[in-house]
């Protein structure tokens, strides 16, 4: 047989209020039709759930009302669960990120979004850039939060922060002795670059290769370093990486940070990236607390005036 939602939502009503009268004025109808609908479903179920004169549930009704509650339960569960995906505040978010990002950037997106929404379920995965962008297209991932990402007519994307770059050298190099931002020709003049193999960020390494341009001065190239802040290993004192800013406060104490004069050097810009296609209420809602994140903590520069 079939059971109406809104017979349950009487009888409930009806214990409730302890009476048909008042259960009636709490339901926004007479006592005629409450009653009749009750003896309806009396009537279908083949047992009644109410002795009359004084009124009191039967052992059968009294098990109805049990089983009642929870059906009605699960149903104002279902309609709030429905309406938190519909906007975005519940649901699932994959979310790819260069290796950068797990230092600073990951941890206060996480952090914003689950203060925020803990109906929201997210997925962050470390991956190099290729991989990220092969993700993105195929649906593994539905955002990337990195620099250097491939222009694609089909993705979206949206400036979250501009990461400086700094040098990072052994404590016993000259540069870390200057005080204060060098410039990157003079500090490291003839000292050699060293960084990891192109093949698994060709566009990051291109744009490091144009600081170096852009800094002046000559540098020996040493492309044989294990990725990873722990795994820094620079060869001797007159060696020397780049990194983003926002990674130096993580580095090991076997290296030293160096800040650069960066007004002619090129910097990090990372980004928020996605597909235009698959612009769901979770992923809308990540991208309102991400820019927040980044005004607070001023990520971009200010807009000049």
């Amino acid at each position: 047989m079939q059971i109406e939602l809104r017979w349950l939502r009487y009888v409930v009503a009806v214990v409730d209020e302890g009476g048909m009268q008042r259960a009636a004025a709490a339901l926004h109808m007479t006592q005629p039709p409450l009653s009749r609908q009750i003896r309806e479903l009396e009537r279908r179920l083949g047992t009644p759930l109410f002795t009359r004169r004084p009124l009191s549930l039967t052992p059968a009704g009294a098990v109805f009302v049990a089983h009642a509650r929870e059906v009605l339960s699960s149903v104002d569960e279902l309609v709030v669960a429905t309406r938190a995906t519909s906007t975005g505040e519940v649901g699932e978010l994959a979310v790819g990120y260069i290796l950068s990002g797990a230092y600073d950037t990951i941890p206060r997106l996480r952090e914003a979004a689950e203060a925020a929404f803990p109906g929201m379920r997210h997925d962050f995965r470390e991956l190099w850039p290729a991989q990220l962008d092969a993700d993105l297209l195929n649906g593994e991932l539905d955002l990337v939060i990195a620099h250097t990402m491939p222009a694609r007519s089909e993705f979206r994307r949206e400036a979250l922060r501009t990461d400086p770059l700094v040098a990072v050298t052994r404590p016993s190099n000259a540069a870390t002795s200057s005080g204060g931002p060098v410039m990157l020709g003079e500090a490291f003049d003839r000292q050699t670059f060293v960084f990891y193999d192109p093949k698994y960020a060709p566009e990051h390494y291109a744009l490091l290769a144009k600081a170096l341009d852009a800094g002046g001065g000559s540098h020996h190239v040493r492309l044989d370093m294990t990725p990873g802040l722990r795994n820094i290993a620079l060869p001797d004192d007159y060696s020397f990486t780049l990194i983003p800013e926002s990674m130096a406060p993580f580095l090991p104490r076997t290296v030293r940070e160096v800040p650069l004069d960066t007004s002619n050097l090129p910097a990090l810009d990372v980004e928020l990236v996605w597909l235009r296609e698959r612009e769901s209420p979770v992923l809308l809602k990540f991208l309102t607390i991400a820019r927040e994140v980044s005004a607070d903590h001023g990520w971009l520069p200010a807009p000049r005036p």
